[in-house]
């Protein structure tokens, strides 16, 4: 199987032996319906397992139906592929979802959104329909119903820009990756262990950029940092005022991280990951927001948020205490993917420099496609968090 990733959709195609070409079959291309959603998962789980064993890959219904039918503005939109051929049951061959998601304004306006995921595409179905081209036919019945729907953009991340600048969409920026080293020897290993196998040039690699992030931790230690009369309290508050408070230009959005949307992401998520909110106030105000993600020994700072009234040494207490509380549980390595594309995005991610990150490389790229002819609506102006991801690692 030849597997690639891309983040609008993850797009793998299968190859499978290619007999019977000169049959008399067809494709057919439409939204799925309900009763088919059960095969989506079958589909997936036979497309993984081709390089990997079962156990290993293969993803529960239930954690699909958290992930694609439970999700907060309702089930996600499937487009798929079906092979057909007289006498015989219909053959999913590909497919493409859209899930629903809510973003919101400075001024408090809410703005429908679709996050494109989860392209699967059978390769022999590639090579017997040739003429047809699947991946754009899929994309084509999505889009006519996120237009019906009065959706405003399409958006996801992604690694082959190329694929869906074709498509349509703009492939704006990309992500950087960073990383905050709390103990070098476990954080090496870690890192070692993400590779099957790592020559020794790779392994010295690893180890002067681990102990080059070990040095840049201390100057945490450097940084003035006072609490004043602030208080912290670690729940989980849903954050659309603290973001319409924030340092930000008016044009702004993000994600609308409400009650329902913070249950289903976070308290409903059935993979073995561990959230934690540390959130500041003063008095009653809520003025402070870093949520961080924990798997074993690894942390990833998912998002933070900052009231424009907070002074930096205030900003600077908190980042420390995060740091220091995950030190405390044994985390060894702290993980940060953020964006350069607007004023809250960049100073989030030079705050966190201030405090020991490197950043190690680029990641994906964002895919952008507007349909509502507003010219307000860039990908610019959208603040970026890990909490835009689908939450399963």
């Amino acid at each position: 199987m030849l597997k690639v990733r891309v983040g609008v959709s993850s797009i793998s195609y299968i190859f499978t032996p290619t007999t019977n070409f000169y049959l008399a079959m067809s494709l057919d291309i439409r939204l799925l319906k309900d009763s088919e959603y059960k095969e989506v998962n079958n589909f997936y789980n036979n497309t993984s397992n081709i390089d990997r064993p079962a156990p290993k890959t293969a993803r529960t219904y239930n954690e699909f139906c958290w992930e694609f039918i439970n999700c907060t503005n309702g089930k996600a939109i499937y487009s798929g592929a079906w092979e057909t051929e007289e006498g015989k049951s219909p053959v999913l061959v590909g497919v493409l979802c859209i899930i629903i998601v809510k973003m919101i304004t400075k001024d408090g306006r809410q703005i429908l959104t679709a996050k494109g995921e989860a392209a699967l595409i059978d390769f022999k179905a590639l090579v017997k329909y040739k003429k047809t081209d699947i991946l754009k036919e899929l994309f084509s019945v999505l889009i006519a119903e996120c237009k019906s729907k009065k959706i405003e953009f399409l958006w996801g991340f992604n690694n082959i820009p190329a694929t869906y600048k074709r498509l349509g969409f703009e492939n704006s920026f990309k992500s950087f990756h960073g990383i905050i080293v709390l103990e070098p020897f476990k954080a090496y290993k870690n890192i070692t262990s993400l590779k099957s196998t790592n020559i020794l040039f790779d392994k010295l690699k690893i180890a002067t950029l681990t102990g080059l992030a070990y040095l840049f931790s201390f100057k945490k230690m450097l940084i003035v940092s006072q609490k004043n009369n602030y208080t912290i309290n670690f729940e989980l508050n849903e954050n659309k005022t603290l973001f319409r408070n924030a340092p930000l230009s008016d044009n702004l959005i993000f994600l609308l991280q409400d009650k329902d949307f913070l249950k289903w992401r976070i308290t409903e998520n059935p993979y073995p990951i561990k959230y934690k909110s540390y959130q500041l106030f003063d008095n009653n105000t809520f003025v402070a927001q870093v949520i961080c993600s924990i798997k074993e020994d690894v942390a990833f700072i998912e998002q933070t948020l900052f009231d424009k009234k907070l002074a930096k040494k205030n900003i600077h207490y908190l980042l420390k205490h995060v740091l220091q509380s995950l030190q405390n549980e044994n985390i060894c390595l702290v993980r940060y993917s953020g964006f350069k594309n607007n004023v809250l995005n960049l100073r989030e991610i030079n705050l966190l420099k201030s405090l020991g990150l490197i950043l190690t490389g680029k990641g994906e790229w964002f895919t952008f496609k507007n349909l509502s002819g507003n010219s307000h609506i860039s990908p610019k102006n959208i603040y970026f968090s890990r909490m835009y991801k689908q939450g399963v690692n």
